[in-house]
């Protein structure tokens, strides 16, 4: 019997379910609980607790979604995977706009309310909460100055997240000023990446315009929510030419660079980490996209090779495996996806100390276009785990540029205390047209110590072309 024919019979039958916690209770008339209905309940009991706490659907995971869920268990700060975003606004806010928008762009997309639960099998799911308003609160810090604002959105971005019970963004609304404002919006890293945050702010920024002049907003469905996603992405095999294409592309290569630390590698990390930024000239930036015109490759290509022959150069290695944030969105539909799909690309820099800069270049860009072809997550294709490896994100559109009628608007990042691996180098054009690139390196503090991780993203900038 299916879980709807269930619960129209158990209607018919006058019994009544009520779930507390994962006990699932019922009343009903004598007699009516026959052996073969208790089996059926007994059967169907993860289902019917779930519609009876509000949730709307349930799918099985992504392989992002469970390789997130596995690292969030192994995390000693389950924190540094909630992501939070600074939205600045200068000028007459429209409180329950915002407050309406909020709900609303949360309401649209199903990877904003989930929770992620073990089925009867011990398998993950996730279950698409029923849409519910976010709560908004104000909160008046008008006279008591930038370092408590600070403090405050810090706070809030290293906020855990219970996965088990929400996954609807944490939100902060702080009045700064007479007419400043900050919205801190935190979410988890199983819900969003770069280009998902992209999606909402712009989103936001439609439905807050629609809030305020009683239209209807300019927007389209999502192609597809993070349930069709994990459906779609289950339902598909790995090629088996993929796994032949890394297993080749990998033969031979040396992959034993390590950055030295400050601080011996243990076992036992306690998941301190520390992110330093840097605002990276416009001449720079300008340097590398000319450099990169002229060999008819991304400014990507230049930025990563640059990466490689650092690394190559610090550690000594022979090659330099890199793992790049891949934003895995190749079909129209995944535009408008709202949930984590990027994955970590392997991007192998062959000998980067024994040809010219040029060469390195352009075999990096070949490179990476042959691994977009085989997109299989880097840890999936190396013979065992590797936590030293230096990962590497490289965002080729600005952050979002997002219009809120009537106001200025800044958005930046709030990072955590913490760190997702031992470090990461990233860097992402600048909307300010004073500024090439912002440039930011998280780390592990058990490793370096903070001016160390300066002077190590200082080094690698100065190494641009």
């Amino acid at each position: 019997m299916s879980v709807d024919a269930l619960v129209a019979r158990l209607r018919a039958l006058d019994v009544r379910l009520e779930a507390s916690g994962d006990v699932l209770r019922y009343d009903a008339p004598r007699h009516v609980l026959v052996p073969d209905l208790l089996a059926e309940l007994k059967r169907h009991k993860p289902e019917l607790l779930a519609c009876l706490s509000g949730v709307a659907e349930q799918a099985p995971v992504s392989t992002q979604q469970e390789a997130m869920l596995a690292a969030v268990e192994r995390s000693p700060r389950p924190q540094v995977y909630s992501v939070g975003a600074r939205l600045r606004f200068t000028g007459r806010l429209d409180v329950a706009a915002l407050r309406r928008a909020v709900s609303e762009v949360v309401a649209r997309h199903v990877g904003l309310r989930s929770r992620f639960v073990r089925d009867r099998d011990g398998q993950w799911v996730q279950q698409a909460l029923a849409v519910d308003s976010v709560p908004l609160a104000v909160e008046d810090l008008r006279g008591h100055g930038a370092a408590v604002v600070e403090q405050v959105c810090r706070e809030a971005a290293d906020t855990a997240f219970d996965l088990g019970r929400s996954s609807v963004p944490m939100c902060r609304l702080l009045r700064v000023d007479e007419d400043s404002w900050v919205l801190m919006f935190v979410t988890h890293h199983i819900s969003t990446d770069g280009w998902a945050q992209r999606v909402v702010f712009r989103e936001l920024a439609e439905l807050y315009r629609a809030a305020t002049t009683g239209t209807e907003p300019c927007l389209t469905l999502p192609g597809l929510q993070a349930t069709d996603y994990a459906r779609w992405q289950r339902d598909r095999d790995c090629p088996k030419q993929w796994l032949e294409f890394w297993s080749e592309h990998l033969r031979g290569a040396d992959l034993s660079a390590v950055v030295p630390t400050d601080h011996p590698r243990s076992v036992r990390r306690t998941g301190a980490g520390n992110t330093v930024r840097l605002a990276v000239p416009r001449r720079i930036r300008t340097s590398v996209e000319e450099f990169a015109r002229s060999r008819g490759v991304t400014a990507f290509a230049v930025l990563a090779a640059a990466l490689g022959r650092w690394l190559a150069e610090l550690s000594g290695a022979e090659d330099v495996l890199i793992p790049v944030s891949y934003a895995n969105r190749g079909r129209r539909e995944l535009e408008t996806l709202v949930t984590c799909a990027r994955i970590p690309l392997g991007l192998l820099v062959r000998t980067p100390a024994r040809v010219s800069f040029t060469v390195l270049v352009d075999q990096v860009h070949a490179d990476f276009l042959a691994a977009m072809d085989n997109p299989i997550p880097v840890d999936r294709v190396l013979p065992e785990p590797r936590d030293d490896l230096v990962g590497f994100a490289f965002q080729n559109l600005p952050g979002p540029e997002v219009a809120f009628p009537g106001l200025s608007t800044r958005i930046d990042d709030v990072a955590s205390t913490a760190t997702r691996s031992d470090m990461t180098f990233g860097l992402v054009p600048s909307n300010d047209p004073e500024f090439g690139y912002q440039a930011w390196l998280e780390h592990s503090t058990d490793l370096w110590d903070p001016a160390t991780g300066h002077s190590l993203l200082q080094s690698y900038l100065d190494s641009l072309p």
